[in-house]
């Protein structure tokens, strides 16, 4: 047995799924949270058209890396650009930002908040959800290609 403290890990299949309210499209794969770890990191699956609540972070750096897909990172009114697989973006506490996914399929981005400022219970105050058959397959494919 392994013993080793604040180790974390485990694969995509076995993480809860949510969405923050029944009424948005983009789901949350919850890989860790503040119970683990202070930060949270989770794949977000955003649908054609799809995008983040417009929110900002009193504390908290979030990180943006995109696996698959394509869209568009907005920060304020200053800063726009576009997002494909293997851009990332990190963007500063304080600064209001939206990622929207422009393309004519999903769009799957590794993201990571630090510190957390609560944002896992949020999203596990929502609605479960389920990945599905497209979903299983991308992240699959992602896997197997690390």
């Amino acid at each position: 047995m392994v013993n080793i403290p604040g180790l974390v890990a485990g694969n995509f299949e076995h993480c809860p799924v949510y969405k923050i309210s029944a009424k948005d499209t983009n789901k949350f794969v919850l890989l860790c949270d503040r119970e683990q770890v202070p930060f949270t990191s989770f794949v977000e699956i955003f649908e054609v058209g799809g995008r983040t609540p417009s929110n900002e972070h009193r504390e908290a750096y979030e990180y943006f890396y995109v696996l698959k897909g394509e869209g568009l990172a907005k920060v304020g009114s200053e800063y726009e650009t576009p997002i494909r697989q293997g851009s990332f973006i990190i963007i500063p506490p304080g600064n209001h930002h939206d990622i929207i996914n422009t393309g004519d399929s999903r769009l799957y981005c590794l993201t990571t908040m630090v510190p957390d400022e609560m944002f896992s219970d949020l999203i596990k105050a929502g609605p479960a959800a389920e990945l599905d058959e497209e979903d299983l397959a991308v992240l699959k494919t992602l896997a197997i290609a690390q």
